[in-house]
């Protein structure tokens, strides 16, 4: 049930909020999947903005930047500061926020493959016709988990280009390749064969694959993993190693022994410390592979997710080396002003958050799968979305976000992993077709950015 009312303690910035209902998702003890009861939410959307008053047909470059300025081209997506604002500036020279979708591929289920034969016919009238609904609700890129090459071949004889980004899955790759060499390694945690004398040479050999989109100007930039274990509480893993002789094991033991503490002494802090340490020659080694063969485009990070996103050392080690922070942002209804705070004073470079989403009950799924939060409606999504947004354009180093995900998940889809398998996830249903009371929300929010922007630097609280 949807509340409108002034909310008192927020600020000068909105003239009032509306209450939001929704569930927050989680694990107890057993791994077991729960939700928490209802819970209210103040909420926002650009209505509620004080004196916002948004022009129509902003003029738009053919990436979707803001081509009202203009910076120096160079043929490729890079990064620059504009009067103490962080942005990403396109191929062309224009300021560009990323605003992207994640798993823009097709579905694998039954349903999904009768209804894609109906709907399309073939995937280049997929895909067409799929960048034009996201072009026209002001997406302007593809993100983690994207089909790769049917974006490529659109955007050669494409107008309007649409961005796309690589997930490269390097050390989650090395892992695997170590382990069915090794198998007595499969118990051991992955943070270990960051220090593998063999890891640099497999990032190099994955790495010489980039020459063939290293001058593809469409192409945003390269993430090097997905949610590595980047926590403080590897550091038991670490020492539970069966094997004594492991680099990174002997590695934390000196560790222990250089700050006079042992394991059951050790602090949160220290352990956040050496695993600062191991991310930054994690950083290192994958930056040096993908720049020595694609010096052209973004390093996009690896998707922090979890507690590794409260880590301040892993944020300044990544510092010499990445060119955005990414982050996957779960458990809280809205950036918290907290987080964004200390990223800003951990890093000096940018970041974008690379998943999140909610899922309604009115899709008439289970929705057990997935971390996202459950709501009442596709509109209380779309409230969700334009808030969360917003509270993100606050921060000056925010140069995007990425939306989980493309499509719904099909229970009936047997390739499906246990945390995709049954949940409203998606701008377009099972069956391909949009949720448009979601996806008005999201085209008012993404075609107004830009002016967002504007507003909110100038705004005087």
């Amino acid at each position: 049930m949807l509340v409108s009312g002034t909310i008192s303690g927020q600020g000068n910035l909105f003239s009032d909020s509306i209450l939001v209902q929704a569930k927050i998702w989680s694990r107890d003890s057993l791994r077991k999947i729960q939700y928490s009861d209802w819970k209210t939410f103040p909420s926002h959307t650009i209505e509620m903005l004080k004196g916002f008053r948004p022009t129509k047909n902003l003029l738009l470059s053919k990436y979707g930047g803001d081509a009202t300025i203009k910076k120096n081209a160079t043929g490729f997506f890079r990064t620059e500061k504009i009067s103490g604002r962080w942005m990403v500036i396109d191929p062309t020279g224009h300021p560009f926020i990323v605003t992207a979708i994640n798993s823009f591929r097709q579905g694998k289920s039954p349903n999904n493959e009768k209804a894609f034969a109906q709907k399309f016919g073939s995937s280049e009238k997929w895909v067409s016709s799929s960048v034009e609904l996201f072009q026209k609700l002001g997406f302007n890129t593809s993100g983690s988990w994207g089909e790769i090459e049917p974006i490529i071949q659109y955007n050669k004889t494409a107008g309007h280009p649409f961005a796309y980004t690589t997930q490269l899955n390097l050390l989650s790759g090395y892992a695997r390749s170590a382990i069915k060499l090794y198998p007595a390694r499969k118990e051991a945690s992955i943070l270990s064969f960051i220090l593998d004398s063999a890891f640099a040479g497999y990032c190099i050999e994955q790495a010489k694959k980039l020459d063939a989109t290293k001058s593809d100007a469409n192409l945003l930039g390269h993430f090097a993993d997905n949610e590595i274990a980047f926590m403080h509480t590897e550091f038991k893993n670490i020492l539970a190693a069966k094997d004594k002789l492991d680099k990174c094991y002997k590695a934390a033991m000196q560790w222990m022994k250089d700050k006079g503490v042992d394991s059951t002494s050790i602090s949160r802090e220290q352990k956040e410390e050496f695993i600062g340490w191991l991310t930054g020659i994690y950083y290192k080694t994958v930056s040096k592979a993908i720049k020595k063969y694609d010096p052209n485009h973004l390093f996009i990070g690896s998707r922090l997710h979890s507690t590794a996103k409260n880590n301040k050392y892993i944020f300044m080690s990544a510092e010499p080396y990445i060119d955005i922070i990414s982050i996957n942002y779960y458990g809280y209804w809205e950036p918290q002003q907290k987080h964004l705070a200390e990223w800003a004073s951990w890093s000096s470079k940018p970041f974008f958050i690379t998943e999140y989403y909610t899922k309604a009950e009115d899709a008439g799924m289970p929705n057990i799968s997935g971390a996202g939060w459950l709501v009442k409606t596709q509109t209380d999504r779309g409230i969700h979305y334009q808030n969360f947004c917003m509270q993100l354009l606050q921060a000056k180093n925010c140069v995007g976000w990425h939306w989980f995900r493309y499509q719904d998940n099909d229970p009936a889809d047997p390739t499906a992993d246990p945390s995709n398998n049954d949940s409203n996830k998606g701008i377009v249903n099972t069956q391909y077709e949009p949720y448009e009371k979601l996806t008005e929300k999201m085209k008012k929010l993404n075609d107004h950015k830009y002016q967002l922007i504007n507003y909110l630097d100038s705004f005087k609280k």
